[in-house]
């Protein structure tokens, strides 16, 4: 599973649905108080609590928690002395494997040495970095599309008379007809049968939404923000959201003036949408000044 990558947004909410739970059982655990109250002196952060011991760290106006720290006994194959411990995505701990949290802890018993660790790994997320934690949400949500056009391409091909998935032989035979007919529209052909003719043109348009899904599919990731006391827009443009290992390219940040109009118009058109939807053709919100958009 990894590292459990949480928004400020999502940290804060999920204390506020719990807070009387969670403010019962953490006052239960001095030690975290003080290391949580220690940390925020010397980072000048702020926490907040995640767990019974554990609480996230997190800076006004980040979008991520930048990890989480904890007093406890967190050892997995048999029980220990309680540490403190830091848990970022900048730490790999070798004696665990990747798809759990102690993967990603240093445990120290003394306070001191954690605060070490807290102000070397609890650094905030670049914007990169960001992009790539909301990648595989919106790359589920093209790849949901993606399968939902082709379905869609299939049938019209079929109600022409052709298969709907030829591959091999039979597949360039049915690309060159194809290319025969789509010529003939071009030409303004129209064909006799008006059924057929419908088809043949409702074919040829679903052919040009799937071709879209055969190519990569850049996105640009946009993070809306202030800095230095300004409002300013981060961009980080992914190659393909679709790729295995997605590449990123285009890493900018713009002035509020300089903001692109295709930018404003599609942050515009997913900003009426509710946390977490995705709209073709336009892209992903993550909130309401996070988004994924289509190039």
């Amino acid at each position: 599973m990894g590292l459990d990558h949480k928004t400020v947004a999502q940290a804060k909410e999920f204390y506020e649905t719990n807070t009387a739970l969670l403010d019962e059982t953490q006052q239960k655990n001095p030690q975290l108080l003080e290391f949580a109250r220690t940390v925020e002196r010397a980072m000048r952060v702020k926490t907040v609590p995640r767990d019974r011991n554990t609480a996230w760290v997190y800076r006004d106006n980040d979008l991520m928690a930048i990890g989480y720290i904890g007093y406890g006994d967190f050892a997995t194959s048999v029980h220990g002395d309680d540490k403190y411990v830091v848990c970022a995505r900048g730490i790999e701990n070798m004696k665990y494997a990747e798809h759990g949290d102690q993967h990603n802890m240093r445990m120290a018993l003394k306070m001191d040495t954690a605060i070490k660790h807290a102000k070397r790994y609890l650094v905030p997320y670049s914007l990169t970095e960001c992009a790539c934690v909301f990648a595989r949400q919106v790359k589920q949500e093209v790849s949901n599309v993606r399968v939902r056009v082709k379905d869609k391409y299939s049938e019209t091909k079929k109600a022409v008379g052709l298969n709907g998935r030829s591959w091999g032989d039979e597949e360039k035979a049915a690309n060159r007809l194809m290319s025969e007919l789509r010529s003939m529209l071009q030409a303004g052909h129209s064909f006799i049968d008006k059924t057929l003719d419908a088809d043949i043109r409702a074919m040829f348009e679903a052919a040009d939404g799937f071709k879209h899904f055969e190519e990569v599919v850049p996105m640009d990731f946009i993070h809306v923000h202030e800095q230095w006391g300004k409002q300013v827009v981060g961009r980080v443009t992914v190659k393909d959201i679709t790729a295995w290992r997605p590449e990123h390219e285009n890493v900018c940040t713009f002035r509020a003036e300089e903001v692109p109009e295709e930018i404003q118009h599609g942050c515009a058109a997913l900003s009426m949408c509710e946390d977490g939807h995705f709209v073709e053709g336009v892209g992903y919100k993550v909130n309401d000044h996070t988004f994924y958009l289509y190039r």
